[in-house]
C-alpha cells in the first residue's frame, strides 16, 4: 500500500507508525499563542456554547472571544479580536490585546502602545472575558508620544513583556493571580500584581546564585501557591505570589531550582528579544510534575542530527533531577522544536515539524517511552482559515513559536466546543491540496 503524499517526514529506524487518525483526549488542549481576527459575528460559530460575555476593550470595542479546535495531535484553541496569548492555568487563559489604531500599517513598540490584558475563563455559563485595570507604577509620560495615542490614555502604562507574564488560578471561586515579574541589577526583582495594582520589590538571596544580567524568562508556569519564572540556560525561581508580602519573611517567597548541569554547559542560540528558543521546554502536568525537556544539536543546526533528553523534577526542595529519555534515534528524519509535554500523562510530548521543501508545519505527538508516534495535524494558517484580510486588517504569519497547554476544555459541558467539524473539513482540504501538489510535482520530474 502506497503511503499518502500528505503524512509526516519518515520515520527513524525503532519508531512505531501511528494508529487510525482520532480526535484525541480532549480533557486538555494546546492553545495557538496566534488568536485568530474574524469579523464573523465576532468570530463566534453558530450555538457555541465557548462565547464569551461581551466585554469592552480600552478603546470602547465590543471584544468577545470563543474557542475553535483545529484538529489532533491536540485541539488548538484559537480566539478573536487581533489579541496574542500570553498563559494558561486551569479554566483560565490569559491574552493581551493593542489598542486599535486606524492605520493597520502603523507600527509602535510595546513600551508605547496601550495595552489591554484580558482573561477567558470557563468558570461561569457562558464564559466569562475580564479585563485587568492596567497599571501605571514605573510608567512614564510622554506628551510628545501621547499625541499618538488620542482618544486613548495619556498616561503610560508599566512596561511588561508577555514571556515575563503568568496566571494562577487558585479557590474554589473563579480566583486568579496575575503577575508580572521585572528584573533589576543588584540582585532585585520587581513583582507586580495586576490584579492588585501594586509592585513588590524582592531581593534575591546571594546563595541562590542568580545571574540576573543574564537571566532571560523563557516560560512562567504555575505550581502550587507559585509561579515558575524559568530561564532555559539557569532554572527556575519559584515565587508564592499569594504571600503576604509584609507578613512573610523573603525565603518563604522565594525558591530557586537548578537545572541539571547537562544542560548548563550549553548557551543559548537564540538571543533576539521575544525570540522563543525552539529546542528546551520546562512544563508542568495537571498532577504537578515538572519536566524539562531538550534537543541537542550542533550549531548550526542540521535538519536530521538530534538528541532529545527529558528530565524529571523529583525533589523540588532539594533541586534533584531525574534524567528520564536519552536517545538518539529520534523521531522522523526531521529535527523537532517547540515541545510541549502533555498535561496528563508526562509521557507523551508534543512538537512542531517544519518541511521546509514543501512549506509545511505538522504537529505531532510522541510517547517518548514507548516510541510511539501517536497522532499528527497539519498546522492550519490563519489566512487559510479566515481569508484574505481585509484593508485594516492584518494576518499573522507563522514561522514557528511556541504553544501552550492547557485543561480549560476539561471544565465546560461536553461537546461545549461546536467548531470541530468546520477544522476537520480544513484539515481534509489542505491534505489533498499537498497531495495534488505533490503529484504535479512528481509529474514535472518525470
Amino acid at each position: 500500500m502506497t503511503k499518502p503524499a500528505a503524512s509526516p517526514p519518515p520515520r527513524a529506524p525503532g519508531w512505531t507508525e501511528p494508529p487510525l487518525p482520532a480526535t484525541g483526549d480532549s480533557s486538555w488542549l494546546i492553545l495557538d499563542r496566534f488568536i485568530h481576527l474574524s469579523r464573523r459575528r465576532c468570530g463566534v460559530v453558530e450555538g457555541d456554547a465557548t462565547a464569551s460575555s461581551l466585554a469592552e476593550d480600552c478603546a470602547g470595542r465590543p471584544v468577545r472571544a470563543s474557542l475553535r479546535i483545529a484538529g489532533p495531535p491536540r485541539p488548538q484553541i484559537r480566539g478573536f479580536a487581533e489579541p496574542a496569548a500570553i498563559a494558561a492555568h486551569r479554566n483560565s487563559i490569559l491574552f493581551r490585546m493593542s489598542v486599535p489604531f486606524e492605520d493597520s500599517t502603523c507600527w509602535i513598540d510595546i513600551s508605547s502602545s496601550p495595552l489591554d490584558y484580558l482573561v477567558y475563563s470557563s468558570s461561569s455559563s457562558p464564559p466569562s472575558l475580564a479585563v485587568l485595570l492596567p497599571c501605571f507604577d514605573g510608567g512614564e509620560t510622554n506628551p510628545l508620544l501621547d499625541k499618538l495615542f488620542q482618544p486613548y490614555r495619556c498616561e503610560q502604562q508599566r512596561i511588561m513583556f508577555d514571556e515575563d507574564m503568568g496566571i494562577l488560578c487558585h479557590g474554589d471561586n473563579g480566583e486568579f493571580t496575575v503577575a508580572d515579574l521585572t528584573y533589576r541589577y543588584r540582585q532585585e526583582v520587581d513583582l507586580c500584581l495586576l490584579h492588585h495594582r501594586s509592585v513588590n520589590r524582592l531581593h534575591i538571596p546571594p546563595e541562590m546564585k542568580i545571574d540576573l544580567y543574564s537571566w532571560r524568562t523563557d516560560v512562567v508556569i504555575p505550581i502550587g501557591r507559585s509561579l515558575c519564572w524559568v530561564d532555559y540556560y539557569q532554572g527556575i525561581l519559584l515565587i508564592d505570589v499569594l504571600a503576604d508580602s509584609q507578613s512573610s519573611p523573603i525565603q518563604q517567597q522565594l525558591h530557586y531550582v537548578r537545572l541539571p548541569s547537562q544542560t548548563l554547559k550549553s548557551h543559548r542560540l537564540y538571543i533576539d528579544p521575544g525570540a522563543p528558543d525552539p529546542f528546551r521546554r520546562v512544563c508542568v502536568t495537571d498532577a504537578g510534575i515538572i519536566k524539562l525537556v531538550c534537543i541537542l544539536t550542533k550549531y548550526p543546526p542540521p535538519d536530521d542530527e538530534f538528541t532529545i533528553i527529558t528530565w524529571t523534577l523529583v525533589d523540588i526542595n532539594q533541586g534533584s533531577w531525574r534524567k528520564d529519555v536519552d536517545t538518539i534515534s529520534c523521531l522522523p528524519r526531521v529535527r523537532p522544536s517547540f515541545p510541549v509535554v502533555s498535561l496528563v500523562d508526562p509521557d507523551v510530548i508534543c512538537f512542531l515539524l517544519k518541511e521546509k521543501d514543501r512549506n509545511l508545519s505538522w504537529m505531532v505527538e510522541v510517547n517518548m517511552r514507548n516510541k510511539v508516534l501517536q497522532s499528527s495535524a497539519i498546522y492550519i494558517n490563519e489566512e487559510e482559515e479566515e481569508g484574505p484580510p481585509s484593508e485594516k486588517d492584518r494576518r499573522n504569519t507563522f514561522f514557528g513559536h511556541s504553544f501552550i497547554p492547557t485543561k480549560f476544555s476539561s471544565y465546560l459541558a461536553e461537546d461545549a466546543i461546536t467548531s470541530q467539524k468546520l477544522s476537520e473539513t480544513m484539515q481534509k482540504d489542505k491534505e489533498e491540496r499537498t497531495m495534488q501538489k505533490d503529484k504535479r510535482g512528481e509529474q514535472c520530474r518525470s
